[in-house]
């Protein structure tokens, strides 16, 4: 909820910015990013504005590549189309400074690739909440941690846990059959026997019955 703060009345201001967060669905934009970046590791969202044409900027190419800034020439009102949600998988970066630790843009790609469309950086907004050092960044294609990759070992383990519970509640106490193994105990190969003991442990089960020949 959007609040103004001192003495001067700010409730139209309030209004107009509540009733654009509304319909531009910002919220929703936003939750959408953030739960990219769990699942990914790194959230995007596209600024959708028209160019100086009148058209959607992503129809022309050169408008898509140029630096998107605030002003009244390069963002006119009534401009702004939407925000659009980009799943990581379809976006790449393109030129990064990687030669330069002192630079403001060092390791912070200046432009995407958009199914090979180029976009300047400045008209995608980056949600990483969970960063990586600059070497690995290239790795995870200049994303973070993804919430699956942290939570993978621990659900791992619980489906483990699961599946010896089931294991356990089959069969919680050691089995044996009687049969002959003098064949298997003089090194001779006995097909009966590995077929007894295949038989027992496919069709054995707690509330089974056991039957000795």
């Amino acid at each position: 909820k959007a609040v103004g703060v001192g003495d001067d009345s700010r409730a139209p201001r309030i209004a107009q910015l509540t009733d654009a967060l509304e319909r531009y669905n910002v919220r929703d934009a936003f939750r959408l990013a953030v739960e990219h970046d769990g699942f990914f590791g790194r959230g995007q969202i596209y600024i959708d504005v028209r160019s100086p044409s009148g058209m959607s900027a992503w129809t022309d190419p050169a408008e898509l590549e140029s630096r998107l800034f605030i002003s009244d020439k390069k963002i006119p009102k009534g401009s702004l189309l939407g925000l659009r949600i980009i799943e990581p998988v379809w976006t790449y970066p393109g030129m990064y400074n990687s030669d330069n630790p002192l630079s403001d843009d060092f390791y912070r790609p200046s432009e995407w690739y958009v199914m090979g469309k180029t976009v300047h950086a400045s008209r995608m907004i980056d949600l990483i909440s969970r960063p990586v050092p600059d070497m690995l960044k290239p790795a995870y294609n200049f994303g973070g941690l993804s919430l699956v990759q942290i939570a993978e070992p621990y659900v791992n383990n619980w489906l483990r846990t699961r599946d010896s519970v089931g294991d356990m509640l089959h069969s919680f106490s050691l089995s044996g059959i009687m049969t002959d193994m003098s064949q298997a105990l003089t090194g001779k190969r006995d097909s009966n026997y590995a077929k007894r003991a295949e038989l027992f442990n496919r069709t054995r089960d707690n509330r089974g019955l056991l039957m000795l020949d």
